[in-house]
């Protein structure tokens, strides 16, 4: 499962996965695993591609990321996500989309 540091990562994630119109991200973040490379490759490539969005729009649909910064959460979800993909065997993976 992949653990978060702040339950709040989780709903900036899902949030950015709708506005994106991601489906494949907010089935794999309900989940809350990879199945395999290609969910692993699907979730490192929306987490690099959410940033330019988040930072475009500076969370303004999300209080949290305007109250606290999104530079922070992106810093946290980044840990998250690498974390879990790295540890799982998704090295390669993660690494490809940045």
């Amino acid at each position: 499962m992949i653990e978060y540091k702040y339950k709040e990562e989780l709903e900036i994630l899902l949030h950015y996965a709708r506005k994106m119109k991601r489906e494949p991200v907010i089935e794999i973040l309900n989940n809350g695993s990879v199945r395999n490379g290609d969910e692993a490759a699907i979730l490192s490539k929306f987490y690099w591609d959410m940033i330019d969005v988040a930072v475009e729009d500076q969370g303004k649909d999300m209080p949290i990321l305007m109250s606290e910064g999104v530079e922070d959460w992106i810093e946290y979800i980044f840990h998250s996500l690498n974390g879990y993909l790295v540890s799982n065997g998704y090295e390669s993976q993660w690494d490809s989309e940045e």
